[in-house]
């Protein structure tokens, strides 16, 4: 007779673990897949960075120049035409402005002393006195070192020096000797006239005479490309290198758009809230006083996934910032949104999606982590979502 073997206890264990996978099979078949529901919410944003300052402005130099004469000053709005600095050429001297001013200074003296000695002129006597008052204001300045309304009150004196010497010409008759001095003088200023140049605002804007020497690379033409190495020169405080220009060229002045500027942010990691067309308020570290509202203008990933470049675009006026480049902000916005759960979202080539219940696959955009959720957007012309709708996990 056979024997009959005893089945083994691996016997059992193989039997087992085959029947529990057929089961876990069957389970995961038959049995419908997890779902999540779509809903709505908001997120709140509130970080602060250290940014750079990008103008939109005009950057205009001058070749060979020996001496300046700023007309407008710091800070000035200009328009079209308006003058801005004149422009002396190599070979202006010093020497024949002395002898210049100390003409005009005979000719005054020859007109009120010899001419007109002895008329009483009131008009000659105020403007006089406002020449007097004018100095002494300009001393005052002086003293309490107060430089940067020193160029306003010697444009001040400027104008009334000349309103004296237009009314002394308009009430002397001249007699042989003045007509000499008058003859020297139109020759002195011929020679200043083929020296100087006036420049002119092209545009309207703000004027500045202050540069950082980082103009060239930091300008709205170079929003898009700029490099992580540009950045953090920039961010560390240095003058980037730039083609060699005409020798012989300096800058002089620029003219910034007084109604938009933006700010660039360098991230070594993705920030979903900067995606574009995004508001922000804006709050300046060292400007707390005044409330901007950015957009967020564009969105750049450096090559070899090095990291973001984010740029807001501000349409504000840009006052106290007009020198600045470096600065500090705190950027604070809520946005509403679908939310959906963190795992629904798959990644394809880049792209995100979710699939629905029904197997259909929709592009979205993350706007805001909220750590186990997420706010998403879809894109448009793409399959859209909404609100209770079913979405695989």
């Amino acid at each position: 007779m056979a024997v009959r073997r005893k089945p083994k206890t691996k016997f059992y264990l193989v039997v087992g673990g085959t029947i529990a996978a057929v089961v876990t099979a069957l389970i995961l078949i038959l049995s419908p897949p997890p779902m999540a529901s779509v809903e709505w919410a908001s997120a709140e944003f509130d970080q602060s960075y250290d940014m750079l300052i990008v103008r939109d402005e005009a950057v205009y130099e001058a070749k060979n120049y020996g001496k300046t004469n700023y007309i407008a000053v710091e800070g000035q709005h200009v328009n079209v035409g308006d003058p801005i600095v004149e422009v002396y050429k190599w070979g202006y001297n010093d020497e024949t402005l002395s002898k210049l001013l100390e003409l005009q200074k005979t000719i005054m003296t020859y007109q009120t002393d010899v001419i007109r000695a002895g008329v009483i002129d009131d008009i000659l006597n105020d403007i006089n006195s406002r020449i007097n008052a004018k100095a002494l204001e300009i001393q005052q300045a002086v003293f309490s070192k107060t430089p940067g309304v020193l160029l306003t009150l010697e444009r001040d004196m400027e104008s009334l020096l000349d309103e004296r010497m237009a009314h002394l010409r308009e009430v002397t008759a001249p007699d042989e000797q003045l007509s000499a001095y008058y003859t020297q003088e139109t020759e002195l200023l011929n020679l200043f006239s083929s020296w100087r140049s006036l420049l002119s605002a092209n545009e309207a804007g703000i004027v500045s005479f202050y540069f950082d020497g980082c103009e060239a690379v930091m300008n709205k033409q170079n929003i898009g490309s700029f490099t992580r190495d540009v950045l953090e020169e920039v961010m560390d405080g240095k003058t980037v290198e730039t083609p060699e220009k005409e020798q012989g060229s300096a800058p002089l002045y620029r003219v910034v758009n007084d109604s938009a500027f933006y700010v660039v942010l360098l991230s070594d990691s993705k920030i979903p809230e900067m995606h574009l067309g995004n508001n922000f308020s804006i709050i300046f570290e060292d400007y707390v006083d005044h409330t901007y509202t950015g957009v967020v203008y564009d969105v750049s990933e450096l090559a070899q996934k090095d990291g973001y470049v984010y740029t807001i675009l501000i349409q504000d006026n840009i006052g106290p910032l007009l020198g600045d480049r470096r600065v500090s902000a705190r950027l604070y916005g809520v946005q509403e949104s679908y939310s959906i759960p963190k795992s629904c979202v798959k990644t394809v080539d880049d792209i995100d999606y979710v699939e629905t219940a029904g197997g259909e696959y929709v592009p979205v955009l993350i706007v805001a982590d909220k750590g186990d959720t997420v706010l998403v957007q879809t894109y448009e012309g793409q399959p859209g979502l909404s609100i209770g709708q079913q979405i695989r996990r």
